[in-house]
């Protein structure tokens, strides 16, 4: 006969687990093939769970086994309230995913503080701060001059990744850490931010159009400016909000070149704007066609009217594509390790990690841990950052 090898850990952390990872208590009870009752019995310490349930738990929580065995559960982790989505009728659930995502994200910001006392370099520091009553077309300009990078170099720009790496860089040359999130719905989550002064965080969604993220940087980083506490939603009842995508449209698509440009100037009425203007204008500044949208109706060239009906369309346009772009995946290459990685963590944070390692702060296991993959996948992650010449103080 078989004996059952008991876990003998604290209940109280086996419920905090599954709370802080965003589980159902049904939903957890399934992953290990119990009744909810019986799940809820080892979390109140009735009865105890086998250690192969526990490693179960473990893999699904993405918490390590050992921490199972802490004496005390930790306290109660800060959780976003607010995320911005793409649809705003969503409800407000954070899935397991999310949750995860949460966690890498703060926890790659605590790797990359102990990484720069490690290599003795100066953390960047932000000093550029905006206010709720601050004037829109006035807070952009010392925006721009803070991201280092004038109109005629955004417009250069060729390709809708090249133009969403571009401005990646730009953020993280200043000392905002630009992490990417893979496998959350957009109705969940366009993009989040995590308001700290020294290397503050923006998260992406990867699942995302790339213009349509270069909007969610500069929408979350009027909330870093703001010093909001970062984490939005895309309501529009929330002044905060409104006032972060209007810094957002202004930044992007200043108002004077704006108003000067060929097609938007011989345009005077609102039965002229046809979807082809409106996507020259957006190809013109290397921004989504929502973004010329809005800027529209605000030098009153459309009307609000105008404006929902068309936004609808360019949503409804925007789901359907990414529903079609989602089947095709199943069925296409899929991205290097090397790339994934990078992609998700940053050329900032890559680098950061790789240069710990080779002033051997850190070890080989430890890179792998921090930027979550195996081993043999460093070399080619190397090769692949060695060629940008970003230098890890945060100047170009």
């Amino acid at each position: 006969m078989s004996v059952r090898n008991e876990a003998l850990i604290n209940p109280s952390i086996l419920a905090w687990a599954r709370e802080s990872a965003g589980f159902y208590l049904e939903e957890a009870a399934n992953k290990i093939k119990v009744s909810s009752d019986v799940l809820k019995a080892c979390e109140l310490g009735e009865k105890r769970l086998s250690i192969s349930q526990l490693r179960l738990l473990s893999n699904a929580y993405k918490r390590p086994l050992a921490f199972f065995y802490l004496p005390v559960a930790p306290e109660k982790e800060d959780i976003p309230k607010d995320f911005r989505r793409l649809d705003i009728n969503t409800k407000k659930t954070l899935s397991p995913k999310l949750r995860l995502e949460i966690r890498k994200a703060e926890y790659r910001r605590e790797v990359a503080l102990d990484l720069y006392k490690e290599l003795d370099f100066e953390i960047p520091k932000i000093n550029l701060k905006i206010f709720i009553t601050s004037n829109i077309i006035e807070v952009s300009k010392p925006i721009r001059n803070f991201l280092k990078v004038d109109l005629d170099e955004q417009k250069k720009l060729q390709g809708e990744y090249t133009v969403l790496n571009f401005w990646r860089e730009k953020f993280e040359n200043v000392g905002i850490l630009v992490f990417q999130a893979p496998m959350i719905k957009l109705n969940q989550m366009r993009g989040f931010s995590i308001d700290n002064f020294l290397l503050p965080v923006i998260v992406l969604n990867s699942k995302d159009s790339p213009k349509a993220r270069v909007f969610t940087l500069f929408h979350e980083l009027a909330h870093l400016l703001l010093r909001s506490g970062g984490i939005c939603d895309l309501g529009e009842q929330n002044k905060i909000e409104i006032f972060c995508n209007a810094v957002a449209g202004e930044t992007l698509v200043p108002t004077n070149p704006f108003v000067e440009n060929s097609i938007v100037r011989e345009n005077r009425k609102e039965s002229d704007w046809n979807d082809e203007k409106i996507f020259k204008v957006s190809e013109q500044f290397n921004v989504s066609r929502v973004v010329i949208l809005r800027r529209l109706l605000t030098i009153g060239k459309i009307s609000e009217n105008f404006y929902r009906q068309k936004l609808e369309k360019y949503v409804s346009d925007y789901k359907n594509k990414n529903k079609m772009e989602g089947e095709d995946e199943k069925k296409s290459i899929p991205l290097p390790q090397h790339t994934k990685i990078i992609s998700q963590s940053g050329k900032s944070f890559v680098r950061l990690v790789l240069e710990s390692y080779r002033q051997n702060k850190i070890g080989l296991l430890d890179v792998s841990e921090y930027l979550g993959t195996k081993i043999k996948h460093i070399p080619k992650i190397e090769q692949a950052i060695s060629n940008s010449t970003q230098m890890l103080g945060g100047s170009d």
